[in-house]
């Protein structure tokens, strides 16, 4: 088989996980000859344009970016999903929803095998967030420990199993630090947030995440983006079935793929005029988020039950075993 997986110019370490997660554990599914089908495994790309193989083979990766009829020419086999957001938007038996394959990284050798005692509470931005200016400050004056997610998975994954607490925007932040035994705080900085993803993940360990708005260090990002209509400071729960429907949104909707709505919602918010108003939302800078961030360091944090982890590494391990 071929790895298909999102590959774009900035590097992201859970997407890059996968060339070191599936042939280091199935090795017997990636030979030379093997072209004709594809493995779709970590990420959140069900529908992803670009795909070569005809044949896809699904395990563990989720629905939430890309509309999922651009795949109805392929033929897909699912093996197990990401969760049951995922399952309701495809119509899929309950019963395919896993959750993230990112859970076996401990098995993989080069990654931690387990968690580490450390004293560092980590910061994990969107990988898209962090290419904005400030986060390395606001960190530095909050006391806490920035991780980069464009860097390799073998120094985040590093990082994170030696945390005490981890504060993530990133999603991969979250289910590595749960994966290892972290505690976790999720916090959005804008509209570049999807709920979905999180959620169908959360849901599959029993867990409903609890995500705080906070104040980025410099506006541009908001004009980007957007701002989620939530106040900063607010921390809401969204619920599995909010999730499901906001789903349906996203892959079945016919608006294309979230990137372009944010360009163009980007473009409707320059010629009104409203990104002078953004850029001086509540005048932001690294001070304010770094007030935001140590809030959140105080947090007890979420984490799953160990025994709902084991059972599905050991469900997933079962399953990638079973194929060929």
């Amino acid at each position: 088989m071929q790895l298909v997986h999102y590959a774009g110019s900035v590097p992201n370490f859970g997407d890059d996980l996968n060339a070191l997660v599936w042939p280091a554990l199935a090795p017997h599914l990636f030979v030379p000859d093997g072209d004709d089908r594809g493995f779709v495994g970590i990420g959140t790309i069900l529908g992803m344009p670009g795909v070569g193989p005809r044949r896809l083979e699904v395990f563990s990766t989720g629905a939430g970016y890309d509309p999922l009829d651009r795949w109805a020419d392929r033929e897909v086999t699912f093996h197990c999903v990401r969760g049951p957001v995922t399952t309701h938007a495809l119509g899929l038996d309950p019963s395919l929803a896993a959750t993230d394959g990112a859970i076996l990284c401990p098995h993989v050798p080069g990654l931690p095998p387990a968690r580490v005692s450390g004293n560092a509470v980590s910061v994990i931005p969107h990988f898209q967030t962090i290419a904005f200016p400030g986060w390395a400050q606001a960190c530095a004056m909050a006391g806490l420990q920035l991780v980069d997610p464009r860097a390799t998975p073998q120094e985040v994954l590093g990082a994170i199993s030696s945390s005490q607490l981890v504060i993530t925007e990133s999603l991969h932040g979250a289910i590595l630090a749960d994966t290892y035994g972290v505690p976790w705080v999720a916090f959005a900085a804008s509209g570049n947030f999807c709920v979905p993803k999180w959620v169908d993940w959360a849901a599959s360990l029993g867990l409903e995440p609890e995500v705080t708005m906070v104040p980025p260090p410099t506006p541009d990002v908001l004009e980007k983006y957007g701002k989620r209509a939530e106040p900063f400071g607010t921390t809401a729960r969204f619920p599995l079935e909010q999730a499901q429907a906001e789903m349906q949104q996203r892959v079945h909707g016919g608006g294309g793929s979230a990137p372009r709505w944010r360009s163009m919602a980007a473009a409707l918010v320059k010629r009104s005029g409203l990104h002078q108003w953004i850029k001086g939302y509540g005048q932001l800078d690294a001070a304010r988020t770094a007030e935001a961030l140590s809030a959140l360091a105080q947090r007890e944090g979420q984490l799953s039950n160990p025994a709902r982890r084991q059972e599905l590494t050991d469900r997933m391990l079962s399953l990638l075993a079973s194929m060929r």
